[in-house]
């Protein structure tokens, strides 16, 4: 069941302040002190307080604008996903209004804030990866505003989702390392704290087990960003013991993990193997060409962005069992491996 918008009763509770004294303090009115003001305004922001009159435009006024929140475009897979939601939303007359958090908590917010300012008819959003609260987005849910979830998403949320089947995708990449008899494969996951990483790192985990091969910690490492991956893959083609396969489970972690190889000068796929997760353009850009796992943006944009309009055309107030859709990753085999 979804929960009713704050209101002005609810910041006025809070604070312990008659509802009035509420409404003017949102109004700057000059009876209520500055300091009475800044408190009901941080109170209104912590409650994701919506106006009556905006969220009565929400229920009536229609705009022809879909929001989309993105955590970085600059990305390989995020401009994959943005042409497959675009194509959507224009063949449905509708314009894209895009945004990005920078991996920003306090932008995200901001940025869904903008949005609804906006007046869009539906949001389709990825989180940040720094994002731990997610008030924000369940009250968007509160309002009645469809929200179609891709790629990193928000568990305990009722909305609609769209994913790639990251457990089964790694479980084949780490499969065919193993085919190619590699048993000491490493794996470069992103934060931890997402989904997408956990489910990578669980498929990497079960194909190990399927084939009887023992998992060693020592060959799993977190990295978010390339320069970090570079610098942790090297510590790990130095140990002892050195993986004779590495596992990336993003566009960004393998650029690391591939400068790292290349300045250990260690020839691929003679010494090390490597599988990744990446589109198209980015594994053909390494010599030899990567064997990765396609992650299907485009097919998440246009699934993302059908769903959603499925939702506006039911009712944007309608509370429908919501819909998690998986889409099956291809495993695309190059020289790397």
């Amino acid at each position: 069941m979804k929960r009713n918008p704050a209101t002005l009763k609810d910041i006025a509770e809070k604070l312990g302040l008659n509802k009035s004294t509420v409404s003017r303090a949102l109004k700057d009115h000059p009876d209520v002190s500055q300091k009475t003001r800044d408190m009901v305004k941080r109170m209104a922001k912590k409650l994701h307080y919506v106006p009556n009159t905006v969220a009565a435009s929400l229920r009536h006024k229609k705009s022809k604008v879909i929001g989309l929140l993105a955590p970085q475009i600059s990305h390989f897979f995020l401009p994959s996903v943005i042409e497959g939601i675009e194509e959507v939303v224009h063949k449905y007359g509708y314009n894209l209004l895009i945004l990005q958090s920078k991996e920003s908590y306090e932008r995200e917010v901001e940025n869904l804030d903008i949005l609804i300012a906006n007046n869009v008819e539906g949001i389709i959003a990825s989180v940040s990866r720094t994002t731990t609260d997610f008030t924000h987005f369940q009250q968007v849910i509160n309002m009645g505003l469809p929200m179609v979830f891709y790629d990193r998403v928000v568990q305990d949320i009722n909305t609609d989702v769209v994913l790639l089947d990251d457990t089964s995708a790694a479980f084949d990449a780490v499969s065919h390392l193993i085919s190619k008899q590699r048993k000491k494969i490493a794996i470069c996951t992103g934060n931890i704290n997402l989904l997408i990483s956990r489910n990578r790192l669980n498929g990497y985990k079960s194909a190990l087990k399927n084939y009887g091969i023992e998992y060693n910690e020592d060959y799993v490492i977190s990295c978010e960003w390339p320069e970090e991956a570079k610098r942790k893959t090297i510590d790990l083609l130095e140990l002892p013991d050195p993986p004779d396969a590495i596992f990336a489970i993003s566009d960004l972690t393998l650029s690391g993990v591939m400068q790292a190889i290349y300045s250990k000068g260690l020839p691929v796929p003679n010494d090390i193997s490597v599988v990744a997760f990446c589109e198209e353009p980015f594994r053909s850009m390494y010599n030899p060409v990567i064997t990765a796992i396609q992650p299907k943006g485009l097919e998440i944009g246009k699934t993302s962005a059908e769903m959603l309009f499925q939702r506006i055309k039911i009712s944007p107030f309608a509370d429908p069992e919501p819909r998690v859709v998986y889409l099956d990753g291809q495993l695309i085999v190059g020289g790397s491996t």
